[in-house]
C-alpha cells in the first residue's frame, strides 16, 4: 500500500511540475521572441537559442533572480560562456568582463576570440556570449559570402560614397580585398554582409594599425538604432582580446555611456601578430552628446591611450577618481614616479614610491594634485598655452593654497615638488595623439635633492612614464653619442 501511495504521489508531482513548466515556457517563448534583437537571431545558432530559452524558463519557473552563467562547447572544441543578468543598467558588461576567467598563463589557455552582447527591448535582461578558442581552419573561399561587400567596394572605388567617409583607396582594390577577406572568419564576413559599409570602415581601421602596435577608433551615429545611439569601432593591434575589451568597457563606463550591443573578432596581421576588432553600440546615460563635441574627441584620445597606461594610472582613474580623466591621471602618476628618486635621497622610507603615490592621491589632497596637473596641461596646450604672467600667477596661487590648506608636512612637500616639476619642464608630448608614453624634457636641476650640493649636472634629461616602466635618457652634450 505504501508503494502505491508513493507511486501516485510521484505521478502527481511530475504532472504538477510539468504543467507549471509548460505554463512558464508558454509565457517565456513569446516574450523572448518579441524582445530579443534581430541581431541575436541572426548571429546565434538555434541550439544555443534553445539552451537560453530553457535556462531562462527554469529560473523563472523557480521564481529566482535572473543570474545565470552557462558553460558549453562548440563541436570544434571552442568554449562558450553565456552570462545572463537582470536589467540593462550601465556597467553591466563591465561587471561581466571582470568575472571572466583569467587563464593566460595556464596550459589550457584559450584566447577570447568573439563576443556577442545583447539586451532585451524591454530592458529587463542582458545576455552576453563570450567565445574562447581558435576555430579550426577549414576550406572556405572568401568569395562565397563576400559578393555584397565586394559590390560596395566597387562603388567606393568609383567615388560614389565619398560623402559617407569611404574614399577610393588601394586597400579596396579587388586583390587587396580578397587577401583581407581570406584573413577573416566566415562568421565575420557573413555578419559584414548585413552592413557592408561598416565592414569597409573596419577594413580602414585594420589598415591604419596593421604592422604597428597602435589603436584606431571611429565613432558614427547609429541612425537605424534610434536617437542618441552611436557605433564605436575600435581596432587594437597586438593586445589580448579580453584585456582590450575590459579597457574599452571601463572607458565607456567612466564616460557615462551604456553599452547595448557589442561584438569582438580577431583578425590575423601576419608576422606582426593580430588585430582585435571591437564594435559597440552605445548610448549616453542621462545626457545628450554631439558627435562633434569635445567629449567625443577626449573619448577617442583615451581609447587610443588606454593600451599604454600604467596599472597605477588605470587604478587611479578607473577605480578611485573617474572624474580625473585619463590624461590628468597620467600626469599625476608620472610626477609621483619622477619624484621618487629625488625625494628618496632625503628619506627613503617616508618617500618610498608607494608612499608618494598614496599621499599625493589621498582624498584630502587629490584636488591639489589635480590642479597641478591642470596647470601642467594648460601650460603646454599647443592651441592656447598659458602666458608667462598667467602661469606665474597660477603657480603662486597654488602654492598659497597648499601652504594654507595642507597641514601634513610630507604632503605639502610633495605637492610643492610637483609644482617645481611643472616649472622645470621644457617640453612634453602630452598632446601627441598616438604616443606610447608620457614624456617630459626636463631641466636637470629638478633632479637635485635638498641634501645634494655642488653636484655635476647633465646637459639634458628626458623622462618617460608608460605601461609598467619609467625611463630616463640622460646626456651631457646637446648631441651625445652616449
Amino acid at each position: 500500500d505504501n508503494t502505491e501511495v508513493q507511486r501516485v504521489t510521484q505521478k502527481a508531482m511530475i504532472y504538477e511540475l510539468t504543467q507549471e513548466q509548460t505554463r512558464t515556457i508558454e509565457n517565456v517563448v513569446p516574450w523572448f521572441l518579441e524582445n530579443m534583437p534581430e541581431s541575436y537571431f541572426r548571429q546565434v545558432p538555434e541550439k544555443f537559442r534553445m539552451d537560453h530559452i530553457k535556462a531562462i524558463s527554469a529560473v523563472k519557473d523557480a521564481n529566482m533572480d535572473m543570474f545565470l552563467n552557462l558553460k558549453s562547447h562548440l563541436p570544434d572544441g571552442r568554449q562558450v560562456l553565456t552570462f545572463i543578468r537582470p536589467g540593462t543598467q550601465p556597467g553591466t558588461l563591465l561587471h561581466m568582463v571582470e568575472e571572466l576567467p583569467w587563464k593566460f598563463n595556464t596550459d589550457d589557455y584559450m584566447p577570447l576570440t568573439r563576443l556577442h552582447v545583447f539586451s532585451t527591448k524591454d530592458e529587463s535582461m542582458s545576455l552576453n556570449m563570450f567565445i574562447y578558442g581558435e576555430r579550426p581552419q577549414k576550406h572556405f573561399t572568401a568569395k562565397e559570402g563576400a559578393s555584397v561587400i565586394m559590390g560596395l567596394t566597387e562603388q567606393v572605388q568609383r567615388g560614389e560614397h565619398v560623402d559617407r567617409g569611404l574614399s577610393p583607396s588601394t586597400i579596396f582594390e579587388p586583390a587587396h580585398m580578397m587577401e583581407y577577406l581570406d584573413r577573416c572568419t566566415e562568421n565575420y564576413i557573413q555578419t559584414g554582409t548585413a552592413d557592408p559599409r561598416r565592414f569597409l570602415r573596419q577594413r580602414q581601421l585594420f589598415a591604419a594599425v596593421s604592422g604597428t602596435e597602435g589603436t584606431e577608433v571611429h565613432i558614427d551615429p547609429a541612425e537605424d538604432e534610434g536617437y542618441g545611439h552611436y557605433w564605436v569601432d575600435v581596432a587594437v593591434c597586438n593586445s589580448l582580446p579580453q584585456v582590450a575589451l575590459e579597457h574599452l568597457c571601463r572607458l565607456m563606463f567612466v564616460h557615462d555611456f551604456d553599452v547595448t550591443r557589442s561584438r569582438l573578432d580577431v583578425i590575423s596581421d601576419g608576422d606582426n601578430g593580430s588585430v582585435t576588432i571591437l564594435r559597440m553600440l552605445v548610448a549616453p546615460v542621462n545626457h545628450e552628446v554631439d558627435p562633434c563635441d569635445e567629449s567625443f574627441e577626449r573619448l577617442i584620445g583615451e581609447l587610443k591611450r588606454v593600451k599604454w597606461l600604467d596599472p597605477s594610472t588605470m587604478h587611479l582613474v578607473f577605480e578611485r577618481y573617474p572624474h580625473l580623466g585619463v590624461t590628468r591621471g597620467e600626469v599625476i602618476t608620472a610626477f609621483c614616479s619622477l619624484m621618487h628618486p629625488v625625494m628618496a635621497k632625503e628619506n627613503a622610507v617616508v618617500f618610498s614610491k608607494a608612499n608618494i603615490l598614496e599621499t599625493v592621491t589621498n582624498e584630502r589632497f587629490i584636488q591639489h594634485a589635480s590642479a597641478i596637473a591642470d596647470l601642467f596641461l594648460d601650460r603646454f596646450n599647443p592651441n592656447d598655452p598659458l602666458s608667462d604672467d598667467d602661469y606665474k600667477a597660477r603657480c603662486n596661487a597654488l602654492s598659497e593654497v597648499i601652504e594654507s590648506d595642507v597641514e601634513d608636512s610630507v604632503a605639502s612637500e610633495l605637492l610643492t615638488k610637483m609644482i617645481s616639476i611643472v616649472d622645470h619642464t621644457f617640453k612634453t608630448n602630452a598632446y601627441m595623439p598616438d604616443r606610447y608614453s608620457l614624456a617630459l624634457r626636463l631641466d636637470p636641476q629638478v633632479m637635485v635633492a635638498k641634501t645634494e650640493e655642488n653636484r655635476e649636472l647633465p646637459y639634458g634629461i628626458v623622462f618617460s612614464h608608460g605601461r609598467r616602466f619609467n625611463a630616463y635618457q640622460v646626456r651631457f652634450r646637446d648631441i651625445s653619442r652616449g
